[in-house]
């Protein structure tokens, strides 16, 4: 009987939970995501068609921009389909770490809306507090393809 209560306790969890063993809490861009319940939100389509189409202060969806033909770097396309895709291709949306997200990354982004450095848009990278407040909620919110 002894052998049996020696076996089931190695078989056990470990009692010691100090801090050394226990588990490293994830960083928000390494935690699920979950979004916020207020739904405030803007969709994708939303910042497609405020952002990042023809016309808007974005404009990623020109011709000779990140639009067919002549696009530079990663392709946008011309709807919001394509350029979603255009964005996930370019490692620009992160969909399964969405605030890890080159998009919205202050240091790296390449929207001079997010980071100060930023290039993009190209003819007109200055600050845009809208925009980058409704992308930021909008990678806060999952990064949804809506």
């Amino acid at each position: 009987m002894s052998v049996a209560l020696l076996l089931i306790g190695a078989c056990g969890a470990p009692n010691d939970s100090s801090p050394e063993n226990a588990a490293p809490e994830p960083t928000p861009s390494e935690a699920p995501c979950n979004p916020p319940a207020d739904g405030t939100a803007p969709t994708y389509t939303e910042l497609f068609t405020r952002y990042f189409a023809p016309g808007t202060p974005g404009h990623c969806a020109t011709a000779g921009c990140h639009a067919n033909p002549g696009f530079n770097v990663w392709l946008c396309g011309t709807t919001k389909e394509s350029c979603y895709a255009g964005m996930l291709g370019a490692g620009l949306i992160d969909p399964k770490r969405p605030l890890a997200s080159l998009l919205v990354n202050p240091a790296q982004s390449p929207l001079s809306w997010v980071n100060p450095t930023g290039n993009m848009p190209f003819d007109a990278a200055l600050p845009f507090p809208e925009g980058r407040d409704a992308i930021l909620a909008w990678a806060a919110a999952c990064a949804p393809d809506d």
